[in-house]
């Protein structure tokens, strides 16, 4: 009886095994990414794209280059959801060739959020790519999450943006703007939604040619004022005070009481402070309420000139109440460079800048993290570092325990 039993126990172990190896393995898909110039330009295919996938429940990404075609292959994508970027450098020779203007350019494309099934397949998805000239200024790094007190209080005063000359020649800075863009950072809570801008009919078909900003800021001066050479940078405070003072937050990363310019919204009441040793920025726009406060989940950033600010429109919140603020467009044309962070990487249709300026997004672990975002160095010339520029926040920037002010470690 006993080896009875034991048998049947083998018997059994070789059937489990047997189902084991005869298991159906994970189905996969063929995805195919057609990359396409945009309809302006003298041929349709992308050749050279870089196409990246990225799926959004666990942040890992691969990437492919599209052949003569303009098509970019994926084998053996796991069903899911996924981020699709696509981005092409053009050189002043290629830009040429296709424009007809030699000056270098960004072109990218990005669709968030793809379902991905077992069938069909293989699938083809179309990516259009759009883009602008690269500017001298980039953002180089920006400080948004804030810090907890000692007391476990949120912290959020220490807040900065650095911006930085990426070019050979000295820039005059002098009627710089800096803004940030209107709209939620994801599903912060169940009524979110994505920008109006983005879905409402009235403003639909321009969303993609402008950016929606509540707040914009101006380094004072005139033509040849503020030289920036190349290589050095500014740090923009919320407040330019020494947040590690005991009577603020000891447990903040950063002293800000030597930045270059702060945001100071007088008031009747008094209630920001000024910080008498940091010059203050002109506040051309405003519809915050205290200080200048970029959301902690995640701020869309962009800096720009113009020559006549009050030509800009002001478009009102398609839905929204009168009493509501409108906020300003500002065309793309207009925009030197931008960031954008959202609340997580499942939010891409929170967007609010268009994917010509940037098409992707960063995101931190958590608020109050003191986590921030700093631009990565391509190449170093001499003693001079020179900032990756793809116009894509998700490649060109990387997340750091603690900010860095006018530092790279």
């Amino acid at each position: 009886m006993k080896y009875a039993n034991l048998f049947i126990s083998l018997l059994l172990m070789v059937g489990w095994l047997s189902s084991c190896k005869q298991s159906d393995p994970v189905p996969t898909v063929t995805l195919n990414v057609r990359a396409l110039y945009p309809a302006t330009y003298n041929q349709p295919n992308a050749s050279g794209t870089r196409v990246t996938l990225t799926n959004t429940a666990d942040a890992t990404s691969t990437t492919a280059v599209a052949d003569a075609s303009g098509q970019a292959v994926f084998q053996g994508v796991l069903p899911g959801t996924y981020n699709i970027t696509a981005n092409r450098s053009l050189t002043d020779a290629e830009a040429g060739t296709l424009t007809g203007i030699a000056k270098r350019v960004e072109l990218n494309a990005a669709q968030n959020n793809v379902v991905i099934m077992e069938t069909p397949t293989p699938r083809t998805i179309d990516l259009r790519l759009s883009g602008s000239a690269l500017g001298n200024l980039v953002i180089k790094e920006v400080y948004y999450t804030g810090s907890k007190t000692p007391a476990g209080s949120n912290y959020f005063s220490d807040q900065f943006v650095e911006i930085y000359n990426n070019s050979t020649d000295t820039v005059f800075l002098a009627g710089l703007c800096i803004a940030d863009t209107y709209g939620v950072s994801g599903l912060i809570n169940p009524t979110n939604r994505p920008t109006e801008f983005s879905s409402s009919s009235l403003t639909q078909g321009t969303f993609q040619q402008n950016v929606y900003v509540s707040n914009i800021w101006r380094i004072p001066g005139t033509g040849r004022q503020r030289p920036l050479a190349p290589g050095q940078s500014i740090i923009i405070a919320q407040d330019g005070v020494n947040h590690k003072e005991a009577a603020l937050n000891p447990n903040s990363p950063v002293d800000l009481s030597k930045a270059d310019w702060e945001t100071y919204n007088e008031r009747p009441d008094g209630r920001d402070a000024d910080a008498p040793d940091v010059p203050n920025l002109d506040r051309l726009y405003f519809t915050g309420s205290l200080d200048w406060l970029i959301t902690v989940f995640g701020p869309g950033l962009i800096i720009f000139r113009t020559d006549n600010f009050d030509a800009l429109d002001k478009v009102a919140i398609p839905g929204a109440p009168a009493i509501i603020l409108p906020r300003i467009r500002v065309p793309n044309a207009l925009v030197i460079d931008a960031f954008e962070a959202l609340q997580n990487g499942n939010s891409g249709d929170f967007k609010r800048i268009p994917t010509a300026l940037d098409a992707g997004f960063a995101f931190a672990d958590d608020t109050y993290s003191m986590q921030s975002f700093r631009r990565k160095t391509a190449v170093t010339i001499g003693s001079r570092r020179v900032l990756q520029d793809t116009n894509n926040s998700t490649t060109d920037f990387e997340k750091l325990a603690k900010p860095t002010p006018k530092a790279f470690n």
